[in-house]
């Protein structure tokens, strides 16, 4: 099956403290019949398509219980991430320069048995859920989700029904040692009385390391990648994984991208954390194989997929970097009638190979220990109010009663203040106050600051972040809850200029050069590539219409302004789509606010 693509450190030390030694029971107790997935949840509840962006970590990606990929492709199965530019798709906030590069074109978990795949369907999901461990005793992570899909709906033919039910819950944290990956914990049940046997299960992930900002000449951000797998019986420890490898058509050597500093080193790959035996075996959450292909050789029909799902290879990397997909292989498993199984994987991205296991070596340690690792206290809640050239925050006190759940020690020893100016640019430190004891600044806690280190026009991202003291005795480092969360504002946006009752409305930069700040803080992306922006202020608070004329009278744009804000943007692309010209403009603007229509002129230099 052909496409049409449309785009393309190390996370912590291992918690070996905690993952010293795992009690037999703990693997007894894993692949037993879940409660909830005895209930009858295909009863008369509405069919709901909805999606899911994980953001609370460094890895963002959105989860969906629709099988319809954004692209319009029905899979008929658990997709994650997205195939368009749209959604977030694994993509990696580390380094923050490259915060919108996607390292995935999309993935899907597949089930199947014999020669057909279970064909999941949107309409036998009632919707999703999604708690957080801020808001709720019961929830897992800072953002769990959870949907329920089967195959058991008219869509699916009686010669392709197989009868399985997928529970599906994912997992994702913002400390940074393990904020780098999600977790994706399937419960399968077989919903015949019969016996299922022959299952098979596997993560099948199109990764493109990575777009839009990555990727060196033609397609070069899916063209020119290696895909490979970790293995390690013993440990149990396996990995599939993909990376930006060296594009032959480029001169010189981009592994890692094109871009100084590299912009694609990621390593993304998804870990097995637990499977049940294999068909006729006991022995617990073993891998079965290892497979990759290339665009040209996409499969279609079902028993294509199974044939590359149930083979039991483990394949060697591929000679040369492509677009290639990798094949992580699980199975067979066998399901007792009205019973079921479990499968957990940890999808991530880590610096390099070593980057990666480290990363992944937290999931396994969180999934055996149910979960329980030492955490940073709640984020706190927080709110930015941009002014004329200022940003105010203050946050709440919810952090400094929260709990460590590893120890239930209240542990909070401060706050931290992190700006970045657009969405692209690199976090700076502006505010750090601590609680008076025998560590750290003792400075004091206050639950307020403003920024007036700002540009009217900028956008700026805000976020507060609570840490704790950690436990250096025992080689716990200091938690710091995420930044994942920002706020963007803008100051000015709903303010007026300095010394505005006497330069009333007006254009600025004017006239715009090519040399003008970079779009105030404009950062492009593939739906707006455009570096340029100028702002008529000091418009009305009412909402208002900025209508753009040459000099002949043409019109050259209309800009509509909503209430409150007092400027409005403009990206110099003319309703055409094309860039304006260098020359001397018009603009009126028309408001219930004002008492006549203004009239103003504008200057572009190019």
């Amino acid at each position: 099956m052909m496409k049409k693509k449309t785009r393309g450190i190390f996370g912590g030390l291992v918690f070996l403290i905690l993952i010293a030694f795992v009690s037999a029971s703990w693997a007894a107790d894993r692949d037993v019949v879940e409660n909830p997935l005895l209930r009858n949840v295909r009863s008369a509840k509405p069919a709901v398509a909805d999606e899911v962006i994980v953001d609370v970590g460094y890895v963002h990606s959105r989860v969906t219980n629709n099988t319809v990929l954004p692209g319009g492709t029905n899979e008929w199965t658990i997709v994650l991430g997205d195939d368009t530019s749209v959604l977030p798709s694994m993509t990696w906030l580390y380094p923050q320069i490259y915060a919108n590069n996607l390292y995935l074109f999309f993935a899907s978990l597949r089930v199947g048995k014999g020669q057909q795949l279970v064909h999941f369907s949107t309409d036998t999901s009632p919707g999703m859920e999604t708690t957080s461990i801020n808001t709720d005793v019961n929830a897992v992570s800072h953002l769990d989700t959870y949907f329920e899909i089967s195959d058991n709906t008219p869509l699916v033919s009686p010669t392709d029904y197989i009868g399985i039910e997928a529970h599906a819950r994912s997992y994702a944290w913002s400390e940074t040692y393990r904020d780098d990956f999600i977790i994706h914990d399937y419960w399968f049940l077989n919903l015949n009385s019969t016996v299922l046997d022959s299952i098979f299960v596997a993560l099948h992930a199109d990764c493109d390391v990575s777009g839009a900002a990555g990727g060196s000449g033609l397609q070069g951000f899916w063209r020119d990648d290696l895909t490979d797998f970790y293995r390690d019986d013993d440990a149990k420890e396996y990995i599939s994984y993909m990376y930006d490898s060296d594009n032959a058509s480029i001169a010189g050597d981009d592994t890692g991208g094109k871009f100084l500093p590299k912009e694609s080193t990621g390593y993304i790959g998804s870990r097995l954390l637990y499977c049940p035996p294999m068909q006729g075996e006991d022995e617990e959450s073993v891998q079965a194989g290892h497979g990759w292909w290339d665009w040209n050789s996409d499969p279609g029909e079902d028993a294509d997929w199974m044939q590359l799902m149930s083979d039991g290879l483990w394949l060697d990397p591929p000679p040369s970097p492509h677009d290639f997909r990798f094949l992580q292989k699980l199975g067979p498993f066998e399901i007792p009638p009205n019973d079921s199984i479990r499968v957990v994987l940890a999808f991530g991205i880590g610096e390099g190979l070593d980057g990666l296991r480290a990363n992944l070596a937290w999931a396994d340690s969180l999934f055996k220990l149910d979960w329980i690792g030492p955490s940073a206290p709640s984020a706190p809640v927080f709110t930015a109010d941009p002014g004329d050239r200022v940003v105010d925050l203050t946050w709440e006190i919810n952090a400094e009663t929260s709990p460590d759940p590893a120890t239930g020690v209240i542990d909070f020893e401060g706050y931290r203040v992190w700006r970045r100016t657009g969405a692209t640019g690199s976090w700076t430190l502006l505010m750090e106050c601590d609680v008076i004891n025998d560590i750290g600044f003792n400075t004091g806690l206050v639950h307020s600051y403003s920024d007036t280190d700002v540009n009217n026009g900028f956008q700026y991202y805000y976020v507060v972040t609570a840490y704790d003291r950690g436990e250096p005795e025992n080689g716990i480092e200091s938690f710091e809850s995420g930044r994942g969360a920002a706020i963007a504002v803008e100051p000015g946006l709903s303010s007026l200029t300095a010394g505005a009752d006497r330069t009333g409305i007006h254009v600025v930069p004017n006239p715009f050069v090519k040399t003008s700040p970079a779009g105030f803080g404009f950062t492009p992306d593939v739906n707006n590539p455009s570096e340029e922006r100028i702002q008529f202020v000091n418009l009305p608070e009412e909402a208002a219409t900025v209508t753009v004329y040459s000099l002949t009278g043409d019109e050259i744009i209309v800009l509509e302004k909503p209430a409150i804000d007092r400027r409005v943007s403009w990206d110099l692309i003319t309703k055409s789509t094309q860039k304006i010209v260098a020359g001397v403009y018009l603009f009126v603007v028309e408001s219930d606010g004002l008492d006549e229509d203004f009239i103003g002129k504008f200057m572009v230099v190019r």
